[in-house]
């Protein structure tokens, strides 16, 4: 089976899949990549159905190349988060901006899964509707799909992505608000 390119994941999608005990299934079938604060900082633990906490380390992962872990320069880190108002950026956490400015700045074509909204309005106001994916989405692609809370469904994604788009024609989000919708020429 080919593997799904070019994920990048937020701290709740990889906590998700360990909670549902299907991680190592999702990445035999996807190529992953975490941003540096999300696997080390982020996502280490999960509480399971009788509310116990069930740690793991994404390190082991990371050694033996069955998931990528990325850093993002912070003079890239600090261009990307200078372009967003405060209303953004207090929404995002460490590992969806390091995240998203990769991505922004990737050569490659990655799509990124959350379950915040915040990430699906940054790629709504970016004109970037085309880089994200749910957790619906990604597990119907790999064949395993089941039934999610509402916030990993692709309906959320849509919703939250036409919300970011309404909000970059309005002009906000953005401290420059002609950064990516300018029609100049």
């Amino acid at each position: 089976m080919k593997k799904f390119q070019l994920l990048l994941l937020d701290a709740n999608i990889v906590i998700e899949l360990f909670r549902l005990g299907i991680w190592e299934k999702v990445i035999d079938s996807c190529d992953i990549h975490l941003a540096r604060s999300v696997a080390e900082d982020e996502a280490h633990f999960y509480l399971d159905e009788y509310g116990q906490r069930q740690d793991f380390d994404l390190k082991p992962y990371a050694d033996n190349g069955r998931i990528t872990i990325f850093d993002v320069v912070i003079s890239e880190l600090n261009g990307f988060c200078s372009q967003f108002d405060l209303a953004y950026m207090e929404k995002l956490d460490p590992g969806e901006a390091e995240s998203l400015a990769y991505l922004v700045n990737s050569k490659e074509k990655y799509l990124i899964c959350s379950a915040d909204r915040i990430v699906y309005r940054v790629l709504g106001n970016l004109n970037r509707e085309e880089q994200g994916i749910s957790l619906e989405e990604i597990l119907q692609k790999i064949g395993l799909g089941r039934s999610l809370s509402r916030q990993f469904s692709k309906a959320c994604r849509e919703n939250w992505t036409k919300q970011g788009a309404q909000e970059g024609i309005q002009g906000r989000g953005l401290k420059n608000s002609h950064y990516p919708h300018s029609d100049s020429g």
